[in-house]
């Protein structure tokens, strides 16, 4: 997964209205632990910037070896809305702490190989999905512990900018809002491959839907297999 880069044209009600870009960076260091430094960024386009200017941020340190995250950062630019929340790891001592805009620093007791809402996503990519099954995955977040269960829907053929290509449906069942989700259900097309690449992402709002479909696939992550 190393230095693969994919972009997202984001529509909302058919509506162009943004992209988002998630980024697998070079290897680091965290600590004596080799790690993966992934972003995602999503941006409003100039035409709806005007109205309603949204430029988020999201970053986390994840594990080579292990999957799972040493810290977590969000930054939340939405209007006049402002968020910044940073949440440190120790997935030795089984803490994470939390810390919010200006507030002070807050620990918590997490489960062993706890997930953030967004490494939840590349460790979900990590496994054999098969039509049926239900993953759980533990996350923190909002100085909370959650069971994330993934429902595995179905296999589906979906067309992108490269020709049609074979997807794994999935739906996570989410009790909180995320990244990649606010209030409303979500789905996640996977490409039905060893890469798992998230080729599309849907979430039901309170008017319409938001939708993010892949338009470009750089470095490690080649563009998958299309009919």
């Amino acid at each position: 997964m190393e230095g693969e880069e994919l972009i997202y044209e984001i529509k909302w009600l058919g509506i162009p209205v943004g992209t988002g870009k998630l980024h697998i960076k070079e290897r680091g260091v965290k600590g004596n632990r080799e790690v993966f430094h992934i972003i995602y960024s999503a941006e409003s386009n100039e035409f709806i910037s005007r109205l309603y200017k949204v430029e988020d941020m999201a970053e986390t340190s994840l594990d080579v070896e292990d999957s799972f995250p040493w810290s977590f950062k969000l930054k939340i630019r939405e209007g006049k809305s402002k968020r910044d929340v940073e949440t440190i790891f120790d997935q030795i001592g089984h803490t994470a702490t939390f810390i919010k805009d200006q507030d002070a620093p807050m620990v918590f007791t997490i489960p062993s190989a706890t997930q953030d809402a967004f490494s939840a996503l590349y460790y979900l990519r990590t496994k054999n999905l098969m039509v049926g099954d239900k993953v759980v995955i533990d996350v923190f977040e909002d100085k909370k512990n959650w069971q994330v269960e993934v429902n595995v829907l179905k296999k589906e053929k979906i067309k992108i900018y490269s020709g049609e290509v074979d997807t794994i449906l999935v739906k996570p069942i989410l009790k909180f809002e995320g990244i990649f989700q606010r209030k409303g259900d979500l789905y996640i097309w996977l490409t039905d491959d060893e890469k798992k690449i998230p080729v599309q992402v849907k979430t039901s709002i309170i008017i319409g839907s938001i939708q993010s479909k892949i338009i470009a696939i750089n470095g490690a992550g080649a563009t998958p297999s299309t009919r």
